[in-house]
């Protein structure tokens, strides 16, 4: 869940920054896939629906958007970000 709040945070943060080209990476091999194939869980359904929104829609800010699977240990700083954002809520 941390992670996927993560990423809707950063695509909004990106789409109010105007940005239309994007690549963001996770260590939950499971949640990109949920992604790329558009296959969610119930628990995850709210929020991936979102990320759906913002990246797939015909009113989607961005014109190129990539999610990709990195091995935790390449990722610490994303990791952490994630935590610091699930806290807020």
């Amino acid at each position: 869940m941390a992670e996927a709040l993560a990423i809707r945070g950063a695509l909004l943060n990106a789409a109010s920054l105007d940005y239309h080209n994007i690549c963001l990476r996770s260590d939950s091999q499971e949640l990109i896939r949920a992604i790329n194939g558009r296959k969610w869980t119930i628990e995850l359904h709210g929020v991936l629906s979102d990320i759906d929104s913002l990246v797939f829609s015909a009113s989607s800010t961005f014109t190129f958007c990539r999610f990709e699977f990195t091995p935790r240990s390449s990722n610490g700083p994303a990791d952490r970000l994630a935590k610091a954002h699930l806290s807020l809520y």
